[in-house]
């Protein structure tokens, strides 16, 4: 092996060594958990990321390239890491994902209506000045063109509704991904000062490797200008001669994105204005003695651009309306003007993408704010107020989207076809992924829950994983056939973070549960005494032999003992309420049971619950269901050391043809890396139907862990039909006895007494007066009702 190829193992850094630190790192950063993988992983995923050496994110993950070998030196290696993990970052803590298509910009006059009322018009009603946004402003719709009427469909994402103003996406896409790493470079080094030096070098080392801008057709060499000043590049700056004004207008767009107070809002702005002004220079073949050096004349940009903005927001509006009408583009006019006569212009050649800048690696907007607001999808709205504008996707509405995107480089489906099978293979995928992040919007179909009658009448199971199941109608004595359907699903993926935290910060009580639970170990070995041979003499037997032998008799030659293990026939099912009423803080008073007070109407109901729980997301304290999850991870662990069979489901559902069933661990699912991230996915839903749960839940013992009585939609309402839900719950308990389920209840309610003693009837449970006992009480009940 050659000293180069040593030398360069020897200084390279790999991502699997240093990804705990970086991860840390990135957290510490971004105020927020965040994972770091290898970038391969994402690409792998298949859902519109096709560069595996590459950085990115798609808003909750940091990828990076698994080894890093640019310099000789590991500590520069090293810091190359940083510095592209920290730009990364720098997209999530400064909220490049989080843009609103309706929220100003600080910066410049709002583009965004006018061009999206303009579109659907014709030159002729253009007014001759910008009029103030009108109190109805349509949507645009997925190919560009105005969405006339109510009824026409858009995708409702804030990005993809942007980038739908553009005649060419590609173009667009690749200025506001400059404008936007501007920005959120500019906020990294002023934010974290000790890390100018690295990004500083980076960015020298990026410069070195850009084309030569002479050697690109007009519009890709001014592209490339704007990129080279992102990369802070201030001396010989060469622009092509005929469109000096047009660089010096991009270059101050660049150092506007560079402000302190710049926002993402700010980016998009600078992008319609970028995109006007480039989209009338002709992308043609110059020669080199066309370009020419751009004088820094910094101070006239900032003296003459308000002036000039003002001046061409008409024609900006103007020039993106003649783009949309039907054998017309931007700029056609001016390219009559005596000037272009004079002019031997060419042939235009199709507008490229420029080069990456390695360090920023693959910038995917749209895909990203589409995955992260699947992470804050409630159902049938998504519960971030930030977001208000969006619905869900329609698979008809994501499969648009898809097409149109200049970010997923597919190739189209032959004529025809509605769609190639890379196409139809994304779109799979990117389904499966945007459902995995959801477990709240896991349900059996795309749209919101149905409802159904619940004087109706029995139900059919027609999907997979559905199961129907009678309830106890205690009035009329007797059973409702197949009332209710349990949809049981796979807990999604969260992060391992949760877990780690919580054994960190319980450190001091799990070592004291894991002292009690290995008590319970010896009592696993029973000694086995009188054996002809053994692990040591059993010293009764042996004094008995050496009596027999002094009194002339043959001893019995069985002196030994030994231990023998004898299993614990132990499965534990532990069965947790996840509905909405978990996400109320533990350090206030909870509601009594009484004031339940759900509204009948189906939709409103959906309104009420998504309001009880995404009232703990703005708030900083613990919920009811952060303790559960706490008591999860402090059991789990000792019960691995234990060697228990035990299985962690998670209960909810918004009426009896929506019960839905979570699974966690399974019985005889073994503990891998991916508990840890579904643990991390409890949340607060919907309802509490216990009935079909328990009935579904037959295991050798049933650990019920509530926050309050049953009761959903028609299952316990007022009156008599709040029994109902307790002696349907009371039945499955009993009904569970019989199989020979041994059930009890913990309960975090106050009031639990008062129908407990009816649900549970002669069946163990324990009221905890103080929520925060649950995870310490929890692992004391498990070891005294198992031994």
């Amino acid at each position: 092996m050659s000293h180069e190829v040593l030398d360069a193992l020897s200084s390279s850094v790999e991502l699997d060594r240093v990804r705990e630190i970086i991860r840390m790192y990135c957290r510490m950063l971004a105020g927020q958990e965040i994972e770091v993988q290898a970038a391969q992983q994402l690409v792998d995923k298949k859902i519109g990321w096709f560069q595996g050496e590459l950085p990115t994110t798609e808003g909750t993950t940091i990828y990076l390239p698994k080894v890093i070998n640019r310099h000789p030196n590991k500590d520069h290696n090293f810091a190359f890491y940083k510095v592209i993990s920290t730009h990364q970052t720098g997209h999530i803590e400064f909220g490049s994902f989080r843009f609103s298509f309706d929220r100003p910009s600080t910066m410049f006059k709002d583009l965004r209506s006018e061009l999206n009322s303009a579109q659907g018009s014709t030159l002729e009603d253009i007014p001759g000045e910008i009029e103030e946004k009108t109190e109805h402003v349509p949507t645009a719709s997925s190919n560009g063109a105005l969405a006339k009427t109510e009824g026409d469909d858009h995708v409702p994402i804030p990005m993809s509704r942007f980038f739908d103003l553009f005649p060419d996406r590609k173009l667009s896409n690749d200025v506001f991904t400059i404008f936007e790493s501007t920005r959120v470079d500019s906020k990294v080094m002023d934010a974290y000062r000790g890390l100018a030096v690295s990004f500083q070098s980076v960015q020298d080392d990026a410069i070195t490797t850009r084309p030569d801008m002479t050697e690109l057709p007009a519009r890709e060499a001014l592209v490339e200008f704007m990129i080279r000043l992102s990369l802070g590049q201030s001396t010989n700056l060469v622009a092509p001669k005929r469109h000096m004004e047009v660089a010096r207008k991009l270059r101050r767009m660049v150092r506007l994105m560079q402000r302190e107070d710049a926002l993402v809002e700010d980016a998009a702005e600078a992008t319609i204005r970028a995109c006007a002004w480039l989209t009338e220079v002709k992308n043609e073949e110059l020669d080199e003695d066309e370009f020419d050096n751009l004088d820094d004349d910094e101070e006239d940009d900032e003296q003459d651009g308000d002036d000039e903005e003002e001046q061409d927001l008409q024609g900006i509006i103007q020039a993106f309306i003649e783009s949309m009408q039907p054998g017309e583009g931007m700029g056609e006019e001016e390219d009559s003007s005596e000037e272009s006569e004079d002019m031997d212009m060419g042939d235009e050649q199709d507008y490229s993408s420029p080069q990456e800048v390695d360090y920023r690696g693959e910038f995917k907007p749209e895909l990203s704010q589409l995955l992260s607001q699947a992470q804050m999808m409630d159902g049938a709205e998504f519960a971030d107020d930030e977001f208000g504008e969006m619905t869900p996707l329609t698979q008809e509405q994501l499969e648009e989207m898809m097409k149109n995107s200049a970010e997923v480089d597919i190739q189209e489906g032959q004529e025809g076809e509605e769609m190639s099978s890379e196409l139809a293979e994304m779109l799979e995928n990117l389904l499966k992924e945007m459902q995995r992040r959801d477990p709240q919007a896991q349900s059996q179909s795309a749209g919101p829950m149905q409802h159904v009658d619940e004087d109706g009448g029995p139900l059919t199971a027609s999907g997979k994983d559905q199961y129907v199941y009678d309830e106890w109608d205690f009035r009329a004595n007797e059973y409702r056939p197949r009332w209710c359907m349990v949809h049981e699903k796979e807990m999604s993926s969260g992060d391992p973070g949760f877990y780690r935290d919580t054994l960190v910060e319980r450190a001091s009580l799990l070592t004291m549960i894991k002292k009690q639970f290995e008590l319970v170990m010896p009592e696993m070995y029973r000694k086995q005494k009188r054996l002809e041979d053994g692990e040591e003499l059993d010293f009764d037997p042996m004094l008995e032999a050496v009596i027999d032998i002094r009194a002339g008799t043959t001893p019995d030659e069985k002196i030994y003992w030994r231990r023998n293990k004898t299993e614990r026939s132990v499965a534990v099912a532990f069965l947790l309420d996840m509905s909405a009423s978990t996400a109320e803080a533990i350090e206030e008073a909870k509601r009594p049971n009484d004031d339940w007070g759900a509204p009948d109407d189906p939709v409103e109901y959906m309104v009420w619950l998504r309001s009880r729980r995404t009232e703990g997301l703005r708030k900083s304290y613990k919920r009811i269901v952060d303790v559960e999850k706490e008591g999860v991870v402090l059991l789990v662990n000792a019960l691995e050391t234990l060697g228990d069979d035990y299985g962690i489901y998670g209960f909810s559902g918004y009426g009896r043809e929506n019960v839905e069933f979570y699974v966690i661990k399974d019985l005889d699912e073994k503990f891998t890396d991916e508990i840890p991230r579904r643990i991390d996915r409890i949340a607060p839903l919907h309802a509490t139907r216990m009935g079909p749960s328990i009935r579904h839940a037959t295991k050798r013992f049933l650990f019920l862990i509530s926050d309050g009585r049953p009761q959903d939609r028609g299952y316990s309402r007022e009156g008599v039909e709040k029994e109902y839900a307790v002696h349907d719950t009371r039945m499955a308990l009993m009904e569970a006895r019989r199989e020979g389920i041994v059930p009890f209840c913990l309960t975090v309610d106050k009031q639990g007494h008062d129908y407990l003693k009816v649900m549970m009837d002669d069946f163990n449970y324990e009221v905890l007066p103080d929520v925060s006992m649950l995870p310490q009480r929890l692992l004391m009940l498990y070891q005294r009702l198992t031994t």
